[in-house]
């Protein structure tokens, strides 16, 4: 497959008879989850960049990127390059919090990158948070999970959190009290007490506000997390509150963009009354928004972040202060221990940094929005709405109906999207997607567009 030449192609109706064979072995033994069944991978079939092979024999134009894990397209060279090298050593995950795994006998003339590596490639990359020490988990769940947990275990006060409605942080118990997204990934699992959620603004100002963080108090207006610590008419003192979490940009919750004034004051507010702030990073970061973390759009630094997804493993990074100083207080067998994982997230941010893929996210996503915006003026009774920043873009529709039949619409051409939020339509193309397939994609959503308008 030449990634220069190849263009999307539907042979056969999809799903087809193939991938109708695997979902049938597949649900054979799989609990229900949230899988997409039309569309099934073929492994061993070509693949390069954002286009791979189904196991019809359909080429797809792949903008989900595995949910933003996949943020140099398939078979990138170098990762393929690792990956064999690393494949022949067994275990490929060991013991990492344990005993620590080391590749020849000087860490600096090591020729394959350990967590070790990745840790310092880390730091090298929050540098700007001041930011020195990091914990490596499996996932974006564990990755939330400890990142609340060195919060706790700093403060020891009342243990309240803040959270915000539209928030997806995690399935895992603990971060699944955090997420006010949907009601089917909460209802009738036990939850972490002393959780407020408040609401997420992405109003054009404060004066019009109309989502709730806004409001009309005895002492004026003022937002909602102001209202919470007013001295004389607030519900809590903020010494009681241990951490406030936020995603930069909501993803699950529909790629909601904050407005600035709301995020800067939840900041402003935090660091006046000395309260954590973790930046949920798992998918607006690494470089998606076209710069590391999708925090820096705002000029604002965290207290603590949680990535994983397109790190490929899941990583908490902060200051040395902010983690526990007695052991066995955060661990995890396989935390530290995943080799290849390892190694292939400190190659992904090799990459990103020498081929200046966050200047390519930037530029590329802007192409991308614009021509979206086209389409939205193309077709007005259909599209309610564009956005995003860097290549983390969506596209909202008239209904939830619309949406479900552009998604559908859009594999039978040859391209695959999913969904987000309500009614909206996600849009995660590799960091190094060129100008060649925005067009691609462009054409493709213009067409599916004409068909269900």
């Amino acid at each position: 497959m030449d990634r220069e030449s190849v263009v999307p192609k539907v042979k056969t109706k999809i799903p087809g008879q193939n991938a109708l064979k695997w979902r049938e072995y597949h649900e054979k033994y799989s609990s229900r989850s949230t899988y997409e069944y039309n569309f099934i991978w073929d492994r061993s079939a070509p693949a390069i960049g954002p286009f791979c092979t189904d196991v019809d024999e359909n080429i797809i134009l792949d903008f989900a990127s595995h949910i933003a894990s996949n943020s140099l397209g398939y078979n990138h060279p170098e990762l393929v390059k690792i990956t064999k090298e690393l494949a022949s050593i067994d275990p490929d995950r060991y013991a990492g919090s344990d005993f620590v795994g080391a590749y020849g006998n000087d860490p600096k003339k090591s020729k394959i990158p350990t967590p070790s590596h990745l840790q310092e490639k880390l730091i090298e990359i929050t540098k700007q948070f001041g930011f020195n020490k990091v914990f490596l988990t499996n996932t974006g769940a564990e990755s939330i999970e400890n990142a609340i947990k060195i919060c706790y275990d700093k403060k020891r006060n009342y243990g309240y959190g803040i959270n915000f409605y539209g928030a997806f942080h995690g399935r895992s118990l603990g971060a699944l009290s955090l997420n006010a997204s949907k009601r089917a990934h909460r209802a009738w699992y036990p939850k972490l007490p002393n959780i407020i959620t408040l609401n997420f603004c992405s109003c054009e100002d404060f004066e019009s506000c109309s989502c709730g963080w806004a409001i009309n108090t005895q002492k004026g207006r003022m937002s909602q997390l102001r209202r919470l610590f007013e001295k004389e008419i607030g519900l809590y003192d903020p010494k009681e509150i241990a951490y406030i979490i936020i995603e930069p940009i909501q993803g699950e919750g529909g790629y909601n963009i904050p407005n600035q004034d709301f995020i800067k004051e939840i900041y402003e507010l935090a660091k006046e009354n000395n309260i954590y702030i973790i930046s949920d990073e798992v998918q607006s970061g690494m470089g998606r928004t076209g710069k590391w973390w999708g925090i820096e759009n705002f000029g604002l630094k965290p207290d603590v972040i949680a990535t994983a997804k397109a790190l490929r493993i899941g990583a908490v990074v902060s200051k040395a202060e902010m983690f526990p100083d007695e052991d066995l207080r955060i661990s995890g067998t396989w935390n530290f221990g995943n080799a290849i994982a390892s190694a292939t997230g400190y190659k992904v941010i090799e990459i990103i940094q020498r081929d200046n893929l966050l200047d390519n996210a930037k530029k590329m996503g802007d192409y991308f929005l614009s021509g979206m915006n086209s389409l939205m003026v193309k077709y007005p009774k259909t599209v309610k709405d564009v956005r995003g920043i860097g290549l983390m873009d969506a596209m909202e529709f008239n209904s939830r109906e619309t949406r479900d039949k552009a998604e559908a619409k859009l594999l039978e051409n040859g391209m695959l999207a999913v969904g987000c939020g309500y009614k909206a339509l996600r849009f995660l193309p590799p960091l190094n997607i060129t100008k060649r397939e925005i067009n691609i994609a462009l054409e493709i959503l213009d067409k599916s567009l004409k068909e269900i308008k």
